[in-house]
């Protein structure tokens, strides 16, 4: 379809982004699950595979990003002049690399975190807040279901 392959192994965020048609732009979660044990968080989400010039521009393909090891997870609270309050949709978001001066809180941890982390933050749209994540790699898998419109 997209002619991407089924997985990706110890890659940076911004390398995944430039392999997919769209990056995260108008990505959408469904879910988040981590695993402190095995160190990891699984961000399952629709991705937008589609092109400006696809007849099926809003084509999207749901797939499962994964962190490990996770060095850093943790979602702003919401912003309460917003409808944050989950109603059974997906939740809206766009993504970029954390950079210094974004978040006085996130500058002190980024010393902390190892050299080779990847970072990266979401914009979660309903909530005007930022989920924010660190780890060694991603991947991303997609789910076995077809892609859908």
């Amino acid at each position: 379809m997209t002619g991407l392959s089924e997985k990706w192994c110890k890659m940076t965020f911004e390398e995944l982004e430039q392999k997919l048609p769209n990056g995260f732009h108008d990505a959408a979660i469904r879910e988040i699950n981590c695993d402190f044990i095995g160190r990891s968080v699984v961000v399952g989400m629709d991705l937008l595979t589609g092109g400006p010039d696809d007849p099926h521009s809003e084509l999207y393909r749901p797939g499962r990003l994964r962190v490990a090891p996770v060095y850093l997870f943790f979602i702003e609270p919401p912003d309460p002049k917003y409808p944050f309050v989950p109603n059974g949709s997906h939740l809206k978001v766009d993504g970029d690399s954390i950079k210094v001066g974004q978040n006085a809180e996130v500058d002190r941890l980024l010393p902390m975190l190892p050299q080779n982390a990847t970072t990266y933050r979401f914009f979660l749209e309903k909530w005007n807040a930022f989920l924010y994540l660190a780890g060694g790699g991603v991947e991303l898998s997609w789910d076995d279901g077809e892609a859908f419109i």
